[in-house]
């Protein structure tokens, strides 16, 4: 695979130096631009591909959350900030992840590894050729000592099984030997969404939101756990 095109949009010269030091030893990813501000990055990215963003939200002028509202089809984003509470609106953008400065490097490399499960690149002959991106439309996970490819869209819900998940699609259930948080890291965050410490949801497949409950369809409710129900709300905007 040819390296990741990223650039960095921050307004603080420290953490370029930071992002810039972990890419300098990433063989995949290549720096190819450090911006300030959003309007160059911006139009950085009209006239150049661009893989992945290390977008910063708080800036002068126009901050990153405005960019990427301003941007139809962005690249890959990861969000770097120093402040936390802008975790819930990145939830409305299809962000890879979210960084909270100081970014120590084991964490920066978890983002990197969901970027790479995010990347996929499209065929010169489809939409988007010369270098667009689009996220990867299913997961190939291990069942019953096989692997087994399982489409993003027939999910309707994961479910903690133990030592396990067990991932109920439209087709059928698979039990996959790993963890909720695991298969919570591969999964989309912008269609995906754990809604119970057992539970993720799939968004598009809720029907209804009633008390504690997220309603599918088919007599399929997910209990919605205290201190996810906020979060959940805050992704349909509902007050």
């Amino acid at each position: 695979m040819e390296p990741l095109r990223c650039i960095i949009v921050d307004d603080e010269e420290g953490a370029h130096r930071v992002i810039a030091h972990y890419l300098h030893d990433i063989s995949f990813l290549t720096l190819c631009g450090s911006f300030y501000n959003a309007l160059q990055a911006m139009d950085h990215c009209y006239n150049n591909p661009v893989d992945v963003i290390f977008l910063d939200i708080n800036m002068p002028g126009l901050s990153g959350m405005e960019m990427l509202a301003a941007m139809s089809n962005p690249p890959l984003v990861v969000l770097t900030t120093a402040h936390s509470q802008y975790a819930l609106d990145s939830y409305k953008y299809q962000v890879v992840d979210y960084l909270v400065k100081p970014i120590e490097l084991p964490r920066f490399m978890a983002a990197v590894d969901k970027v790479l499960t995010r990347y996929r690149p499209v065929s010169p002959a489809g939409p988007g050729a010369g270098g667009r991106t689009i996220a990867s439309e299913f997961l190939m996970l291990k069942v019953d000592g096989n692997i087994v490819r399982i489409e993003l869209e027939q999910i309707l819900y994961v479910q903690s099984w133990g030592n396990y998940v067990r991932i109920h699609t439209t087709e059928a259930t698979y039990l996959s030997p790993m963890t909720t948080t695991e298969i919570e890291n591969k999964l989309d965050k912008a269609r995906f969404m754990r809604i119970h410490k057992s539970y993720i949801v799939a968004l598009t497949k809720i029907q209804k939101i009633s008390g504690a409950e997220a309603q599918l369809g088919k007599g399929v409710s997910l209990p919605i756990g205290n201190t996810y129900r906020r979060e959940l709300l805050e992704v349909f905007r509902i007050a």
